[in-house]
């Protein structure tokens, strides 16, 4: 007669991930394999990211721009009390990676501003990416480059008690943007002033919630990430809602905008040997070959960015080099130093007056100052991996992909 063992009960209480494999349709490979951008890591962002380390996703990028403040700390798993004045992406990042049962897991953070620092490229290398954001220019954003890069997201948010939960699929089905209303739209311009420069002085509307409805949404985003990525069925454009004052819970269906600006997506993306830190110069070398957009193209900003070379002072009018981006521009930068000295500030002027500035959207070869050739692509606005357009002599488009030779981000 044979011995009995319980060797294969050890075995399955040595697998941490033993009790989810049991769901029939569970893949524990796919969520090791898959590439999943966190967008914010605040309350809700700080226990998806501990629901993800914890059910074994293999890939994880934290992006956000703040710092930890005292405020967040009861409403944020991952974060310390020693934690506050460090970056949110950082401290995120290092604590998931310990918590993570798998020693492979690869977590990497970039702590800047997403809107205009993170590349297109970025979002079509990404299996998946997850709103954890608190301001719809965010979300725009996101919605933005997901739809450009055919990458599905799924957008979280929360008010007091009450939570909600959206699954976007591009290209299929409506787009966070298309059921917007125009006062949310103009919501999403706040941190600006008219001339489109930043406004230090702004401050983020703060959300009453509590730590308890960031719990709730989060199951509920990673949970439909989970069915997502192991290819189970996710519906696209429905708003899971739930009110925990009344315990109200329901699903709404939300509509498509068949003129929705956000529907753009690109033909085709070309990958170059050129990256953010190449000079511009250099680029439009590569582009203007015959194998690539031909003699004459251009690099293209119209409708992404804009360069502005110089502006007038509000108050005195007269001319103020800045030779840089309009997001890395500040509102109080558009009144010259002597102004500033004589205790003349932007909130003295009169904000509804659009600046004179000379700008430049159209760069190539020939109308482009030798100066100017000699800037990286990052400093003239152009983030790492983005996905550039380039428009030839006939009025063609072509879309090239930076390489990743060079990135922003950070590896713990």
């Amino acid at each position: 007669m044979k011995k009995f063992t319980i060797e294969s009960i050890n075995n399955i209480e040595n697998n941490p991930t033993d009790r989810q494999e049991r769901i029939s349709w569970w893949s524990q490979e796919r969520l090791k394999n898959a590439k999943v951008m966190v967008v914010g890591a605040g309350a809700i962002g700080n226990e998806t990211l501990k629901n993800l380390a914890l059910i074994g996703i293999g890939n994880i990028l934290i992006v956000d721009f703040d710092t930890i403040s005292t405020s967040n700390l009861s409403r944020t798993v991952l974060f310390r009390k020693e934690d506050v004045g460090k970056k949110k992406a950082e401290v995120a990042a290092k604590r998931i990676k310990k918590m993570a049962f798998h020693d492979d897991i690869q977590v990497s953070w970039f702590h800047g501003d997403l809107v205009w620092e993170l590349g297109t490229g970025i979002y079509e290398e990404m299996d998946l990416v997850l709103g954890c954001l608190d301001n719809v220019e965010a979300r725009i954003s996101i919605n933005r480059q997901c739809w450009l890069s055919k990458t599905p997201w799924i957008d979280s948010g929360m008010y007091e008690l009450g939570m909600r939960v959206e699954f976007y699929n591009p290209p299929n089905g409506p787009c966070y943007q298309c059921n917007l209303t125009p006062k949310q739209l103009e919501n999403a311009n706040k941190r600006y002033s008219c001339d489109q420069a930043k406004l230090k002085a702004f401050a983020e509307e703060k959300m009453p919630t509590t730590q308890i409805t960031s719990a709730i949404v989060s199951g509920i985003q990673v949970q439909e990430a989970v069915k997502f990525l192991c290819s189970q069925k996710v519906e696209v454009g429905k708003k899971i809602y739930f009110q925990g004052k009344n315990n109200d819970f329901d699903i709404f269906s939300k509509q498509e905008d068949p003129h929705c600006t956000a529907h753009a997506e690109y033909p085709n993306v070309i990958p170059i040997p050129v990256n953010a830190n190449h000079t511009l110069h250099e680029f439009l070398q590569l582009i203007t070959k015959k194998e690539y957009s031909g003699k004459g193209a251009s690099l293209d900003f119209r409708g992404d960015r804009t360069f502005v070379k110089t502006v007038s002072c509000r108050i005195c009018f007269s001319e103020i080099r800045l030779m840089r981006p309009t997001f890395r521009i500040s509102a109080e930068e558009f009144i010259c130093s002597s102004c500033r000295l004589e205790g003349k500030f932007f909130s003295d002027t009169n904000s509804s007056v659009e600046t004179v500035k000379v700008t430049q959207d159209i760069f190539n070869l020939e109308n482009t100052d030798e100066e100017l050739l000699h800037f990286t692509l990052n400093q003239i606005g152009i983030p790492f991996q983005h996905i550039v357009a380039v428009i030839d002599k006939e009025d063609n488009y072509a879309y090239y992909k930076l390489n990743n030779k060079e990135t922003i981000f950070n590896k713990i």
